[in-house]
């Protein structure tokens, strides 16, 4: 029990990469062919990350591909990518409702240019959100004693 709960605190990079690439290429297709279901699909597998319950599709897909690359594993801690996913969940949602609309295309290449930073370059936004202010504010809350 003690060595899932520690498995599911690291995430392998390289297949957070690989998802992010994923990502760029549903929310291209879906915005550019009017498919709204591949959007939805998005949201599912974001909705799928930010929870952690189960692997989501793209995830495994991206795990099977790093390891058919042989890319090496680069743990990184699971936390800031879980609230990565949850701002990608909203961010998805907004755009899978307003898809057709010309604030749906705007949203969509704001994911598309955020999902490529964090595939290219491995920057992501979210973890610096996540680092810079959630974590001082999560830090300044008095819990109340037992």
């Amino acid at each position: 029990m003690e060595k899932t709960k520690a498995k599911n605190l690291y995430v392998d990079e390289n297949v957070i990469s690989i998802v992010a690439y994923q990502i760029v290429l549903l929310a291209i297709f879906g915005l550019h062919f009017q498919q709204q279901w591949l959007l939805y699909f998005v949201v599912l597998d974001f909705l799928i990350r930010a929870t952690g319950v189960v692997m989501s599709p793209l995830f495994f897909v991206a795990k099977k591909v790093s390891a058919y690359l042989h890319f090496e594993k680069k743990l990184v801690f699971a936390g800031p990518k879980r609230f990565a996913a949850s701002l990608g969940l909203i961010l998805s949602l907004l755009i899978a409702i307003y898809f057709d609309s010309q604030a749906g295309i705007y949203l969509g290449i704001f994911l598309i240019v955020l999902a490529s930073v964090e595939s290219v370059f491995r920057i992501c936004l979210g973890c610096y959100i996540y680092n810079y202010f959630v974590i001082p504010i999560l830090r300044n809350v008095k819990l109340p004693k037992k």
